[in-house]
């Protein structure tokens, strides 16, 4: 089965596959081309309804408001996309946009896809790296391999025309981001030794520039600018067909109606467009400066310079690499570089029968692109301990052994942050990426606590903490941004007097919660009444199990109140869109529909059955939590009881929009009663 190489990029995207030996461009079926751009826009309508890709795209100027672009700017954030009413999270638009990809590439080779590489930016962060898995999760697709984009390109490239050691700089601009990368490149072996970028300079910049520019001629022709949505818009993609032209000759004309505002006519020649794009090309020359200043390397030391991307056939750009380093080399094809070299990895990694000899042995090593650094206190001030510097190749671990710095200390936080530290020695502009909390110190000791930090081969980091001497462990593997849960005491990197505490189970918390509705989420329609089934006694076994979980770990669980509320199931007759629902009544007795999925016992059913029970007797425990969303606590549980599996796979659903949890409003309780005695 083949694996699916993806570039999944700001403005657009592409996937290509390995095919008897030979990349294959995945065919764009709204077009009918194998040329770039896959538009990497989702255009959503009132009833619900979606577009994506080049029908989107076609929406945009007729529904602006739902159309949604550049959303890989927003991955690892946690905004939250308003449409129409709905609220969506950056994961679920990417998920859209590798479904789509998906699906066509079925139809072209006529066999399912499951798993795939996709490409991502050099300088992306753990969250943004994580968020991109997800994306693939949701999608229906296990993604294998995260592949850094210029390492991809460089796939592409140096397997067909190196035939000696060499080293590649990897000038990769895209609409939103540009990655400089160095490798060391010698019979099949890829190591990158340095990389540096910016998520904020690209060819939207480009536009930005050339879009004020004709604001500004409009207001001297016309004496004031556009500022209507629909004039902005169409002045922008003005702005980007002049970029195409202008990369092409030295002059380009315009005469546009412009919607809302007057008609503009006029020209803008190759020497205003590169003065107004001038600020970009100074931040693109300091990223390259500092790839080779993180390299060790001057200029003379690069044999090869790759450029990669739509804006790098702008001119300027090109000569800003021959002044900088040297001229670049020619025949490669700016938009499909990365997602061929992606397209080679996957090959790779699914053993490809018909794999050409010239990839065989092909051997990756990337780097981190910023610090890894330790919370810790030091001379009296808290302070980053950085434990897997920048550039450092991964996959990759290393051990650091802290002490608790305070007497009387029962408790210590674990707390990951990432960054720049060399330039920022403090944590102003670092991310605090994530913490647990070890707990149940030994009491009467000196204690020591030894931090592991590993990076795996896609970059994700687990971080794993364990008293020296002790029982006490905790990991963690960073999965989303994290903010702070409270106060509570620093790890020391100096060794203090004395210690003290007592025994207490370990315990990890998290801060982020999802709170996105899932958009689908239906009310529940009456059942008819019927009568038990002792086929369905099973569940009874679930919701024990999902008692006995809440009582065991949930600390804020009032003493009586499994003493005194009682629960009554039922199977719902027909197919719904959440996993269960609960009718607050108040207790004392709750009734739980049951969605139909559990019908059919299986070790998965059941297990499902008991995380969904949780989320519905913590509905109960807590009225005012809402359902709307699934909440940190839960997680917690199903990692304690070990049921994470089933968790994953309900956060997964819900996160598609595919199921949804409860349903307040309804107060019908009428179907397949299963009863508990």
């Amino acid at each position: 089965m083949a694996i699916l190489g993806i570039d999944l990029g700001t403005s657009s995207s592409a996937a290509a596959v390995l095919l008897d030996g030979r990349v294959q461009i995945i065919p764009n079926p709204d077009t009918g081309t194998t040329g770039k751009p896959f538009p990497s826009v989702v255009s959503f309508f009132r009833d619900g309804s979606c577009l994506i890709g080049a029908p989107a795209e076609e929406q945009r100027p007729y529904n602006p408001h739902g159309t949604i672009s550049n959303i890989k700017r927003d991955m690892g954030t946690t905004r939250q996309i308003e449409v129409f009413g709905k609220s969506f999270i950056p994961q679920f638009i990417s998920a859209l946009l590798l479904m789509k990809i998906r699906l066509d590439t079925e139809s072209f080779l006529n066999e399912k896809i499951t798993q795939a590489v996709i490409t991502i930016p050099a300088n992306f962060n753990d969250a943004q790296r994580q968020a991109t898995l997800d994306a693939g999760r949701i999608a229906g697709l296990d993604v294998v391999r995260l592949l850094q984009e210029p390492v991809a390109a460089a796939m592409s490239y140096g397997l067909h025309h190196l035939e000696e050691p060499s080293r590649i700089l990897v000038f990769d601009m895209g609409a939103g981001t540009l990655d400089v990368s160095i490798l060391e490149v010698d019979s099949g072996f890829f190591e990158v030794i340095s990389t540096s970028g910016s998520q904020h300079v690209g060819g939207i910049g480009m536009d930005d520039a050339v879009s004020e520019w004709l604001a500004e001629e409009h207001e001297r022709q016309h004496g004031q600018k556009p500022d209507a949505a629909q004039s902005l818009r169409r002045l922008s993609e003005l702005a980007t067909m002049l970029k195409h032209e202008l990369s092409e000759r030295d002059e380009a004309s315009f005469d546009e109606d412009i919607p809302m505002a007057s008609h503009l006519a006029g020209k803008i020649t190759r020497g205003v467009f590169e003065k107004l794009i001038g600020g970009l090309l100074d931040e693109c020359r300091g990223v390259i400066m500092q790839a080779l200043d993180n390299a060790g390397l001057h200029a003379a030391d690069i044999d090869r310079v790759v450029l990669v991307g739509g804006p790098s056939k702008v001119p300027s750009v090109r000569r800003l690499l021959r002044t900088a380093v040297r001229e670049p080399e020619d025949g490669i094809d700016p938009y499909f570089a990365v997602v061929s070299g992606a397209a080679i990895q996957g090959g790779v990694l699914a053993n490809d029968k018909n794999l050409p000899e010239l990839y065989n042995g092909l051997t990756l090593l990337e780097v981190t692109p910023l610090d890894l650094a330790e919370e810790a206190r030091k001379d009296g001030k808290i302070v980053p301990v950085v434990m897997i510097p920048k550039n450092t190749p991964y996959p990759t671990f290393h051990t650091e052994t802290f002490y608790v710095n305070k007497p009387l200390q029962t408790e210590v936080e674990i707390r990951v942050w990432q960054g720049d530290f060399e330039t920022n020695p403090g944590f102003a502009g670092s991310v605090s990426l994530g913490a647990f909390v070890l707990s149940g110190l030994r009491a009467g000791c000196q204690n020591e606590v030894e931090v592991r930090y590993e990076l795996n081969d896609n970059g994700i980091l687990t971080v794993r903490a364990a008293e020296i001497g002790g029982g006490v462990k905790g990991e963690l593997t960073i999965d989303r941004i994290w903010s702070r849960m409270g106060a509570v005491a620093e790890l020391g990197y100096e060794q203090p007097d004395e210690h003290a505490g007592n025994e207490e189970e370990m315990k990890s918390y998290e801060s982020k919660y999802r709170d996105v509705m899932s958009p689908y989420e239906m009310p529940i329609s009456n059942q008819q009444e019927e009568t038990g089934d002792a086929g369905m006694s099973w569940m009874c076994d679930s919701l024990a199990d999902a008692k006995s979980i809440i009582r065991t770990h949930h600390a804020d669980l009032p003493a009586d109140f499994f003493d005194t509320a009682r629960f009554e199931l039922f199977l719902q007759d027909d197919m719904q869109y959440a996993y269960a629902y609960i009718h607050l009544s108040g207790g004392p007795v709750y009734q739980i529909g049951i969605h139909k999925m559990f019908a059919e016992h299986t070790r998965e059913t059941q297990r499902s059955l008991v995380v969904t029970l949780v989320h519905e007797l913590l509905h109960a425990v807590h009225p005012d939590w809402g359902h709307n969303r699934i909440r940190p606590e839960e997680r917690r549980l199903a990692n304690l009881a070990h049921y994470f599996d089933a968790y994953v796979e309900h956060e997964r659903m819900f996160l598609s929009g595919r199921m949804s949890f409860c349903n307040n409003t309804h107060t019908g309780v009428d179907g397949k009663r299963i009863s508990c005695g």
